[in-house]
């Protein structure tokens, strides 16, 4: 984990407010800004998941998805030790592509709506779905984009860690520019 020198993303002016956070989902790094203007930067990404814990299965089992989980939320946990207003964050904005496909799956769409918020019992039920399912099967989920057919469950745990960790109930998802 490091302290951000910039953001990677500018928050619009309402996720601007205190208590917001904006993250954003890479291959190998997960931004965190908030509102307050703290900018952080997590060592670990989907692709990190997936070549570490999720080790490239077909279909995961319980201790690699359990490990996945884990891995994201301990390099959350060690940002709120350094800066405790990361945890008190009401609203959570999740950009990037890798975010907007698990809205995707989620609502079956090519596209995310604006304003779509992801709600953590549909993000638990994309996540169970999607890990029961071996690549070939998974695919055929509507909104699952090829190039994303092994990257969407490394996602589901890095978004499902965050709103575990941080008590939320629901994430805005912002589409990503160029749509994904």
């Amino acid at each position: 984990m490091s302290k951000s020198g910039q953001s990677t993303s500018l928050p619009t002016s309402a996720e601007a407010a205190q208590g917001s956070l904006i993250v954003r989902i890479d291959d190998r790094s997960i931004s965190l800004t908030t509102g307050g203007g703290e900018d952080w930067m997590l060592p670990v990404g989907v692709v990190t998941l997936l070549d570490g814990p999720l080790e490239l299965a077909d279909r995961p089992n319980p201790e690699q998805l359990a490990n996945a989980l884990g891995a994201a939320s301990d390099h959350l946990e060690d940002v709120l030790v350094e800066s405790p207003m990361v945890g008190a964050a009401t609203q959570l904005t999740i950009t990037g592509p890798h975010a907007d496909m698990i809205a995707r799956v989620e609502l079956g769409l090519d596209h995310v709506p604006p304003g779509y918020m992801l709600e953590r019992a549909a993000a638990d039920e994309v996540f169970r779905t999607l890990v029961a399912e071996p690549r070939g099967e998974r695919i055929h989920n509507p909104g699952l984009a090829a190039d994303h057919v092994d990257s969407v469950v490394a996602t589901c745990c890095i978004v499902l860690a965050l709103m575990r960790r941080l008590n939320l109930q629901r994430v805005h998802i912002r589409a990503a520019e160029g749509g994904g």
